[in-house]
């Protein structure tokens, strides 16, 4: 029998940051601005540029200190991330923060259970509308929700969390292959399975987790050209699976994944029929006779 592949972890948020150029540009048009009070002589005009200026200023200082806060976060997620003593830990001390209901504090704890409690991490990170959020983190938290919602087999909430995503955002370049096939499995298993192959077919693998990546591509694949009526293809694509590891074909035989009754026969048939399923049932069998 197959057992529940592992999943690809959850992604993990890349926070950016306000670049130089930007920053230089906001100091550029403020000085010209400045300037042109300044040569024009009016009270009025220097002191509402004087606002105006100390508003710019508080705006800039609030987003740098966001930014340092996400990425304390975003560091303490990535030390917790080897282990599931390590993950507790981590969600202690989230928890005992003064800010522990706060949206960017949720989303970091909900990341955290996604690895060992995947329905305590959706209910959490559910607790927030996706608007409250800061608009460089949505993204990553309806990735988040799609990944969860599809483990779950809610197919119908992963496709809402999945087509507010953009898969093509320039600041999560380095996660956008995993983005892009769980979109993919979102689009796969409602209703969209030539969109959620040409997605597929656009995806460059990356050199870390490159192959944890491809396995979850030829998953989505089985889930795409089935709903695409292309049975023989799914087939295959399952054969190649299971010639690689019998227990990726759990993705589509556990029951809380809800796949298709149809999807989920031609998965066993291939378990069934596959050499390594046949040696470990026989090894299964006779150490239950000792």
């Amino acid at each position: 029998m197959a057992k529940e592949p592992t999943p690809a972890g959850p992604a993990g948020p890349e926070i950016g940051g306000i670049k130089k150029k930007t920053l230089l540009t906001i100091a550029v048009v403020t000085l010209a601005v400045w300037a042109f009070a300044v040569q024009t002589g009016s009270t009025i005009l220097m002191i509402a540029v004087a606002v105006l200026t100390a508003l710019l200023i508080g705006v800039v200082t609030w987003a740098l200190l966001q930014l340092r806060k996400q990425r304390g976060l975003v560091g303490m997620l990535r030390g917790a991330s080897d282990s599931p003593e390590a993950r507790r830990d981590a969600l202690a001390k989230l928890d005992a923060q003064k800010d522990a209901g706060s949206p960017i504090n949720v989303f970091a704890r909900a990341q955290l259970l996604a690895a060992d409690d995947p329905k305590a991490a959706l209910t959490l990170i559910e607790t927030i509308d996706l608007k409250k959020f800061h608009a460089a983190m949505q993204d990553d938290v309806a990735l988040l929700k799609a990944q969860l919602y599809l483990g779950l087999g809610r197919t119908a909430d992963a496709r809402k969390a999945a087509d507010t995503i953009n898969v093509d955002n320039p600041e999560r370049k380095e996660i956008r292959a995993m983005a892009a096939a769980i979109v993919s499995e979102a689009w796969a298993r409602t209703g969209k399975p030539k969109e959620a192959l040409a997605l597929l077919d656009s995806i460059e693998l990356p050199k870390k987790d490159g192959a944890q990546i491809a396995t979850q591509i030829r998953v989505v694949r089985v889930f795409a050209k089935f709903a695409a009526n292309q049975r023989g293809p799914a087939r295959t694509e399952l054969q190649q699976l299971a010639d690689e590891d019998v227990n990726n074909l759990g993705r589509f035989l556990m029951p809380q994944f809800r796949v298709h009754p149809e999807l989920q026969k031609l998965a066993r048939s291939v378990l069934e029929q596959h050499p390594q399923a046949r040696s470990q049932a026989k090894a299964q069998a006779r150490s239950q006779k000792r």
